[in-house]
């Protein structure tokens, strides 16, 4: 491992996890929530300021549409389509004609016109994805960053408008995303902890996307899969390599390629910290959500060139620690990796059915 910024920065925050994860359809949802638990009656200024929050969150995301358009694939643009039913001519027509409001616009409150776009866009959903209220009074459970050092690999997993693929990944992991805040809830969060109890379900889905597709260009790099790289390029980018059938220069453009993308400013953007500590300065970071720190491994990962490997049971990718690998690593506070038991358990029940045991 090389002696790098990424492999010696200090990081020690936890992230907190529930039993459980819902979708709420609209925010009048949240009236029965029991905020402040304690209490015999919900307080309705925590629901109205959760509420003003939520609606607010999808407005202020910045570049929705540019950002869903070009830096998203084809299919997660297809799946989001097929979620709202609609075609995808009338989905690409939209993010086409919203994004130029983006461009012209400064993107605040204070733009009326803008505003309104947001408001009247086939994006704006008033789901929310959030805690489910019963599990809000039990006990949760929490995880140190360092302990998750497959997430970055797991949170790819996660398909864009798939209910199930996020809540399989929210029950290890937690949110991904959201709105960083405690109030209406009777539990106490040190600074570094991470905890998100409510988000819009379009502003976390085109988080997904974007991801998704990064990722896809770490995955085409790692595994060295030329052709898949080559027809990832865009046409407008062939000039720039000076032959498409050099292996090599297509290798680097892909390279080149990921490195703008974590340079952006919803990608790895760390903040940093200094601690002092048995005598010495420790420089650290602090993250502010799931994909910010996904990110990071990822960087990591490239700087370290690690090697990454086809999972029997599930097809994805995962980094190799030891070299008899063949399965993704247990999720946090599991011993066990659940694709290893998941495929030992298929294959019992196939030699069961053939009557071999």
């Amino acid at each position: 491992m090389k002696n790098n910024f990424l492999n010696t920065v200090h990081f020690e925050q936890e992230v907190l996890v529930f039993e459980d994860y819902h979708i709420f359809k609209d925010l009048d949802q949240l009236n029965n929530y029991p905020f402040s638990s304690y209490s015999s009656t919900p307080d309705p200024w925590d629901i109205n300021v959760w509420k003003r929050h939520l609606k607010e969150q999808f407005i202020l995301e910045k570049n929705f549409h540019y950002d869903l358009l070009h830096r998203s694939a084809k299919a997660s643009l297809e799946k989001w389509a097929e979620y709202r039913n609609i075609p995808i001519s009338e989905l690409l027509t939209t993010l086409e004609k919203n994004k130029l409001y983006e461009e012209k616009s400064n993107q605040t409150k204070d733009d009326k016109d803008y505003c309104k776009m947001k408001s009247e866009s086939l994006f704006n959903e008033s789901a929310i994805f959030g805690v489910t209220p019963d599990v809000m009074t039990r006990l949760s459970k929490t995880y140190k960053l360092q302990e998750a050092p497959s997430l970055y690999t797991e949170l790819a997993k996660i398909e864009v408008c798939d209910f199930n693929s996020l809540l399989r990944f929210s029950k290890h992991f937690g949110m991904p995303y959201g709105l960083m805040e405690d109030r209406g809830f009777d539990i106490y969060l040190n600074g570094d902890c991470i905890f998100f109890p409510f988000t819009s379900i379009s502003v976390l889905n085109k988080k997904i996307a974007i991801y998704k597709q990064d990722f896809e260009w770490f995955k085409v790099i790692q595994t060295k899969d030329l052709s898949k790289i080559r027809s990832m390029i865009p046409q407008s980018a062939l000039i720039s390599i000076d032959s498409i059938d050099n292996d090599e220069a297509v290798i680097n453009y892909a390279k080149n390629h990921l490195t703008l993308l974590l340079g952006k400013l919803d990608a790895f953007n760390v903040s940093m910290y200094v601690e002092f500590q048995n005598g010495s300065f420790v420089p650290g970071v602090w993250f502010s959500d799931l994909f910010n720190f996904a990110y990071f491994q990822m960087a990591k990962a490239l700087s370290n060139n690690v090697e990454v490997r086809y999972c029997d049971n599930c097809n994805h990718i995962f980094e190799v620690t030891h070299k008899r690998q063949r399965f993704c690593p247990p999720l946090p506070n599991r011993k066990r990796s659940s694709c290893e038991m998941a495929f030992n358990n298929r294959l019992k029940k196939e030699k069961k059915l053939k009557g071999e045991i």
